[in-house]
């Protein structure tokens, strides 16, 4: 049996399974076990599908947490999940031995970003010979987007808007009317009585001119 350990403070992965000696490095070509140890605060055991569930879970969970947009994952086969809980963060994680009954383990994001690393150094390691892939990366989605703005961002633009545009029309009702669209007492129109004796006066000369007209017109006529 060969084996492999990664150590961090407060977390401690150790892989053992079948390989081969190359030099004095150990490959393991077949992951048997695992063991997870959080500075005595849990211990997780498991074989090579409980492994690749603890990485389906943990490390898309991690890049949502650095995204600001944290939710629950939960591994292909069942076997891992993680959610946020309160200030920390809630794994669930189904025993080695198929009894009844999951790990129910508290994290700080100390304990996640420690077994996030574990994981990536595992991953990374030549030496582990066995096919634990890292999941693929995914964008967030469109309403995770969405909400990753604060709702003060959100309604800056259309409020800031609204208030222009009101700043705008009041302004317009403060701007004084230029000279020339101005109408003076003198351009308006008469009203009333005014407007009725100027009618009249400005007719009488009309009516008079008439008058001349037909004496002149009598006067030119031959007589019979």
């Amino acid at each position: 049996m060969h084996s492999i350990q990664y150590t961090l403070l407060g977390c401690r992965l150790h892989l053992l399974g079948q390989g081969a000696e190359d030099g004095d490095n150990s490959t393991v070509t077949e992951l048997k076990q695992f063991t997870l140890d959080l500075e005595d605060h849990v211990r997780l055991t498991g074989s090579q599908l409980h492994l690749e569930a603890l990485a389906q879970t943990l490390l898309p969970y991690a890049r949502h947490i650095i995204s600001g947009q944290a939710r629950e994952f939960t591994s292909a086969n069942g076997m891992a999940a993680i959610t946020p809980f309160h200030r920390g963060h809630r794994l669930q994680f189904q025993k080695e031995d198929g009894s009844q009954g999951n790990h129910d383990v508290q994290l700080d994001d100390g304990e996640l970003a420690n077994m996030v690393r574990c994981l990536d150094a595992a991953i990374l390691d030549p030496r582990l010979q066995v096919d634990i892939t890292a999941p693929p990366m995914q964008g967030l989605r469109e309403r995770e987007l969405r909400n990753r703005l604060p709702l003060r961002r959100r309604l800056a633009a259309p409020v800031g808007g609204l208030v222009l545009t009101m700043a705008l029309v009041g302004l317009g009702f403060l701007v004084p009317v230029p000279e020339r669209f101005r109408v003076t007492d003198s351009e308006e129109q008469p009203e009333g009585d005014a407007a009725v004796e100027l009618i009249e006066e400005q007719g009488v000369p009309i009516e008079l001119d008439m008058e001349a007209i037909n004496l002149e017109e009598g006067d030119a006529a031959p007589d019979p």
